[in-house]
């Protein structure tokens, strides 16, 4: 099991030192000696003298209090440790690749009591279980090596999808092993390895994933180029998983990523200026970018036409004009950007209609579907602050030339719904508005929480009433009820039940007060 140390030890690599065994949780020196020492967890928690503390100073930090040792470099030997003993270990003892022929040959011969045929045929089920397995897992196994030809496809041929996260593999060339007895391999996960690339693309690499169409390299410390390289052995690619690899730049991908479908870029440190070089990925669907530190999107036209879903949160997005260059994706209908600067102080509703608005083809925001009946909404509240705006504050060609480009959908929302803003600069044709004290009304305490008074126009509708409550009083979902009274009559409440309609239709007058009640 143990071998010659030709390489350096890793941490998380499989050791012995003497009959003790352990895993390499340290490696380096310690202060005031002059040796290199390992620290090392052992299988019995009770061999060891600390959990990682040396004079003090922590180094690690093993399970159990007294689970770990520092020793001597010299003295630690590294193990190997296969595959098919890290898939017993995990899965059951029952895998010789020899066992079939056995236990035919013998249960053909009438001598042998039932009850060992009974004990043997109960192995022979195992054996086939392993056969039966798709999804294996054996992540963190300390697996050095893809052991003897063919015992992985003898043993459990039929894996589709493979997690090898956090092991002790080298190179790729171990992989290859693997992956090449494994003819239905169709995800493979690497995540927390410590893999040499290849120098240069070599007949095993190229001939052990065939069938691959998902992999995940999370924080392997690759670059662009080296995935890029890496991926030309994978000719079916669809799902390529690339999370925290400290990436910065990008290059436009070669053509073996053309069928790619998902792409996750997720915690690097790139700008959009470098996530724009995958604009012609023709297929990509699915983009995760989220934790980029990315502070704005400018698109360049007909770029990734095929988007239709987009992860940006956790980034620091500072505009809103980042988000109306989303509009130009002409497929996105589902987007997260939550945790992102642009959004601080916001409450779900009122970021809710600032983005719906301006990203036509949305249909999912942040995991919450977007029906037609709250699109409508959005962009009719949307259209109204815009014209007041458009009408009462911008003079010049040039403020609204400026206003327009800001504001990219502001002509096409008056298209659809035209505008209820009067230009007549006549008096007697100003739309006529009401100052009135709005209370955010708890039911359940009887009590009056927040007080406002805002000047509403007399066509405000209730629904807009109703959103403008919730994004004035922070009240989310709730399930909400408008009433009113007159400052002459305080005592009598007339209730407000048609969202449809507004203030006019209502007899709402200057002075009155609006309860908002949940």
């Amino acid at each position: 099991m143990a071998d010659g140390r030709t390489k350096p030890l890793r941490v998380g690599r499989r050791v012995c030192v003497g009959t003790y065994f352990g895993v390499v949780r340290y490696v380096g020196p310690l202060p005031n000696t002059e040796s290199e020492w390992v620290g090392i967890e052992w299988d019995d928690s009770s061999r060891g003298k600390h959990d990682g503390v040396h004079n003090g100073i922590r180094y690690f930090k093993a399970l159990h209090l007294n689970g770990a040792s520092f020793v001597r470099m010299e003295k630690v030997v590294p193990c190997n440790v296969s595959f098919i003993s890290a898939f017993k270990n995990k899965y059951g003892q029952d895998c010789d690749p020899g066992i079939n022929q056995e236990i035919s040959a013998l249960m053909k011969q009438s001598k042998i009591p039932f009850f060992e045929l009974v004990g043997m045929q109960k192995i022979k089920t195992k054996q086939a279980c392993f056969e039966k397995l798709t999804h294996v897992s054996l992540s963190h196994q300390c697996i050095t090596d893809a052991g003897l030809p063919e015992e992985i496809q003898n043993c459990c041929p039929n894996i589709i999808d493979l997690e090898l996260c956090n092991n002790c593999f080298e190179d790729w060339d171990t992989i290859s092993q693997i992956a090449q007895q494994l003819k239905y391999l169709t995800s493979l996960n690497l995540s927390f390895n410590t893999i040499e690339l290849p120098h240069e693309q070599n007949k095993l690499l190229k001939e052990s994933f065939k069938c691959l169409k998902k992999i995940i390299l999370g924080k392997l410390n690759y670059s662009w180029y080296e995935v890029m390289t890496l991926c030309e052995a994978f000719p079916q690619l669809e799902v390529l998983e690339i999370p925290e690899n400290n990436i910065s730049r990008l290059e436009t991908p070669l053509i073996v990523l053309d069928n790619l479908l998902y792409l996750n870029l997720e915690n690097n440190n790139l700008s959009w200026t470098e996530v724009n070089k995958l604009r012609f990925l023709s297929k990509l669907e699915s983009l995760n970018v989220n934790r980029n530190g990315i502070k704005d999107i400018f698109i360049v036209p007909s770029s990734f036409l095929s988007l239709k879903y987009l992860m940006i949160s956790d980034n620091n997005l500072l505009q809103f004009k980042s988000v109306c260059e989303l509009n130009k994706l002409p497929t996105l209908n589902s987007l997260r950007i939550q945790n992102n600067p642009l959004l601080k102080g916001m409450s779900v509703t009122n970021y809710t209609l600032q983005i719906v608005a301006r990203i036509s083809s949305l249909t999912m925001l942040n995991g919450t579907m977007i029906t037609l009946k709250e699109r409508q909404n959005n962009e009719k509240d949307f259209l109204k602050d815009l014209d007041l705006i458009w009408h009462r504050k911008l003079k010049s060609p040039e403020e609204k030339a400026e206003f327009l480009a800001e504001h990219p959908r502001y002509m096409e929302l008056i298209a659809k719904y035209g505008s209820d803003y009067s230009e007549d600069l006549n008096t007697s044709n100003k739309i006529k508005t009401i100052k009135l004290r709005i209370v955010n009304f708890c039911k359940e305490s009887s009590t009056e929480k927040d007080v406002i008074v805002k000047t509403l126009p007399v066509s405000m509708t209730l629904h807009r009433l109703k959103e403008l409550g919730k994004r004035l009083f922070g009240l989310g979902n709730k399930q909400l009820e408008l009433s009113y009274y007159t400052k002459d009559n305080p005592d009598v409440e007339y209730s407000m039940d048609n969202l449809n309609q507004t203030f006019d239709y209502y007899s709402v007058e200057d002075g009155n007060t609006i309860l908002i009640k949940w």
